[in-house]
């Protein structure tokens, strides 16, 4: 930690900055997405077409980060023009979306509220965001990163997850005051003002480099990655996660809340439990990483995380509270090896020249693949209708046996990192 944050030098004061700024980030982006918003969602009475509809455009909306070098490449300073993006985001995000069943228009009118907001939110935000990375990476030296993202990824869940635990059962108690999620989720969105501001607080003072000033460029430059075979193989890595990790969507959220109706305090409480496992486990990921190699820890953690995938699959009103949180439990166990590898993965292979270009590359795609994902999933939803379908003499409905797809993707992406790393190995071992 010392060698983190101490010294007094004005880097070592700024990744303490993006600290903050990151734990504030995801506590607001958690009040109001994930649960929460499936609590919003079901007030609104939303269809599933719907469900799959917003987050598929929520993506579309994030592809536009590949013309964020256009916009960005023309500023030898950033930051104010990542504040002004970020201002607009929350008050569409936060502001406007959470006034949305307030506004006398109709079910139907509220539904395409929802929609623009949301859009005009993420548009804002997107256009800009690879601005981020590459204003915070420059602090951060890459012979210190695998040590920086594991502190960053264990307090960032700690915060994250304490949020959802308070604020969970906070949102169980003004239900039962009041007879409906709309208080609860209402009262959490203005609770995520206060962090979005914290944030925006910690943006200002992050330490920013000059960026040297380039030409917009056209198509040819922003596709410059695709000539950069390490740093593609990367992107693609990372896209197969994104691909197959969005394919259950929100439709295992809305099984969770609306078919089974798991209390929210218990859902907070049972993802309380990833802050003791995570200061446990985050130290030994950290350690793999370094005695191996970013691809075995990769392929180690999918192996282990895919099988909660198959337990989630056998969740039902009978059993809620022991399969789900175990299946928690084994999926706490593995992601801070996935969140570690792909904290750094966009950065592993990034050259010095056109980071901007390099990064807004990867985001996009990344976008495209969770869209891709979200897709698939509202596709086999739809498909499946009302079927049910019996295992080891459980009925199942298509949200739960829609997560056996992933299950068997993220299995067969851990043998793809197996593979890459022993080509790692043995490479390094002949320049030996």
């Amino acid at each position: 930690m010392r060698a983190l944050f101490g010294g007094g030098t004005e880097d070592a004061r700024s990744r303490g900055d993006i600290l903050v700024w990151n734990c504030a980030a995801n506590v607001a982006a958690n009040l109001i997405g994930g649960n929460f918003l499936v609590g919003l969602y079901s007030v609104l009475g939303l269809s599933d077409a719907l469900l799959g509809l917003i987050p598929t455009l929520t993506q579309l909306c994030a592809l536009t980060q590949i013309f964020s070098p256009i916009i960005l490449n023309r500023f030898q300073y950033r930051k104010r023009i990542l504040l002004i993006s970020r201002v607009t985001y929350y008050a569409c995000a936060i502001v406007l979306i959470g006034l949305t069943p307030f506004i006398p228009v109709g079910q139907s009118g509220r539904a395409a509220l929802l929609v623009a907001f949301t859009m005009l939110g993420n548009l804002a935000n997107a256009l800009v965001a690879p601005g981020y990375s590459v204003l915070h990476i420059r602090s951060i030296p890459e012979k210190t990163r695998a040590d920086y993202f594991s502190v960053l990824n264990l307090l960032v869940n700690v915060c994250l997850y304490t949020a959802v635990m308070v604020f969970g059962r906070a949102v169980d108690f003004l239900k039962g005051i009041s007879g409906s999620l709309l208080l609860g989720v209402t009262v959490a969105r203005v609770f995520a003002i206060g962090f979005a501001a914290l944030e925006l607080r910690s943006h200002t003072r992050i330490r920013e480099h000059e960026e040297p000033r380039t030409a917009a460029g056209g198509l040819r430059n922003m596709f410059m990655p695709l000539k950069n075979k390490p740093y593609l193989l990367c992107t693609v890595l990372a896209c197969m996660w994104s691909l197959f990790a969005n394919i259950p969507g929100v439709y295992y959220s809305s099984y969770i809340i609306k078919d089974i109706k798991a209390p929210y305090t218990y859902l907070g409480a049972v993802s309380m439990l990833s802050v003791p496992i995570m200061l446990v486990v985050t130290p030994i990921w950290n350690r793999i990483v370094k005695k191996t190699s970013w691809f075995s820890a990769m392929s180690a953690a999918l192996a282990i995380y895919c099988s909660h995938y198959f337990m989630l699959s056998m969740v039902n009103p009978n059993n809620i509270y022991v399969l789900y949180t175990i299946a928690l439990i084994v999926a706490y166990s593995a992601s801070p090896g996935i969140s570690i590898v792909t904290s750094n993965l966009p950065y592993q292979r990034l050259p010095d020249e056109g980071r901007s270009g390099y990064l807004a590359f990867y985001a996009a795609s990344n976008s495209l693949s969770a869209m891709l994902g979200i897709l698939l999933g509202s596709a086999l939803i739809i498909t499946a209708g009302p079927r049910v379908i019996n295992l080891f003499g459980q009925a199942m409905g298509g949200k739960q046996y829609i997560m056996w797809l992933p299950c068997a993707l993220l299995f067969a992406l851990s043998c793809v990192y197996r593979v890459i790393a022993a080509k790692e190995r043995r490479g390094a071992a002949i320049q030996a």
